[in-house]
């Protein structure tokens, strides 16, 4: 299991904002401290404004700014706005296309798996990554 570069994106953004969330950052200087390309960065930041997560203003003084405090936003946010529903295997769903999802014997596992992820995305904030960094232990 990896980690999207969409998503490893769109939380090293968000880092980087909760740093100073009374901020507007423009996407130059969010693409040029994070080293993430501008183009790529305007479809992840898409995504976050339409998803709730930023507000964006155009014009001279616009930019993106955190919609919530970063101790609100949680990563379970985050990713789903990035990845969607949170899913280990696509046969999770009872109407799921596989035809041993009554007697399977993974199942257990997998939604053990799911539940832990779910757990520790929605108990870990942007603000607790913030201090992670700012603790010493960057990216």
């Amino acid at each position: 299991m990896q980690v999207s570069r969409t998503l490893d994106y769109a939380v090293r953004c968000l880092i980087h904002m909760g740093s100073a969330p009374e901020l507007k950052f423009s996407m130059k200087q969010i693409s040029e401290t994070q080293h993430i390309p501008q183009n790529y960065l305007a479809k992840v930041m898409r995504r976050l404004v339409n998803r709730g997560i930023l507000r964006s203003k155009v014009g001279p003084e616009g930019g993106y700014m955190l919609r919530k405090s970063p101790s609100e936003l949680t990563l379970r946010e985050v990713y789903e706005a990035i990845e969607g529903e949170i899913r280990i295997v696509d046969c999770m769903d009872e109407d799921g296309p596989c035809a041993l999802y009554e007697n399977c014997g993974q199942l257990p596992l997998w939604d053990k798996l799911k539940v832990s992820m779910i757990r520790i995305l929605e108990n870990t904030t942007i603000r607790d990554m913030v201090d992670e960094t700012q603790g010493g232990r960057s990216h």
